[in-house]
């Protein structure tokens, strides 16, 4: 599996464009050495970075459409398809899916699903 930039990276990757936003990695999950930025691999609420005043966490649903079949998480296709079934990632259908929620502690401030949305921590004073 290739690092994409938007939902898989290389974990160093993963810090250094967190650190360049002003956000500190918390911890991510990493499949065949690459970390995972997708939320829909995280369970709901898993904080991925933190910022002075605030933090991203994972939250929504998620529906994956593979091979014929609808699942309502990551976990529940891997678990069906083996790991490998992430080399075939491109063929993952996305039906619903989960965000990346920006937070002050107590009010949401901002949403985005992958790398290239990811926003300065300094934008919304976190």
């Amino acid at each position: 599996m290739l690092p994409d930039l938007l939902n898989f990276i290389d974990e160093n990757g993963l810090k250094i464009m967190l650190d360049l936003k002003g956000w500190k990695l918390s911890e991510a999950i990493t499949i065949k050495d690459l970390a995972i930025v997708k939320p829909d691999f995280y369970p709901p609420t898993h904080i991925l970075a933190v910022g002075k005043k605030g933090y991203i966490y994972a939250d929504g649903s998620t529906r994956i459409e593979y091979a014929g079949q609808v699942f309502s998480s990551t976990t529940d296709l891997l678990e069906s398809f083996g790991e490998d079934a992430i080399l075939d990632f491109k063929n993952w259908v996305f039906l619903e899916e989960k965000e990346w929620v920006v937070t002050d502690g107590k009010n949401w401030l901002s949403s985005f699903s992958n790398l290239a949305e990811l926003p300065k921590r300094t934008k919304y004073r976190c």
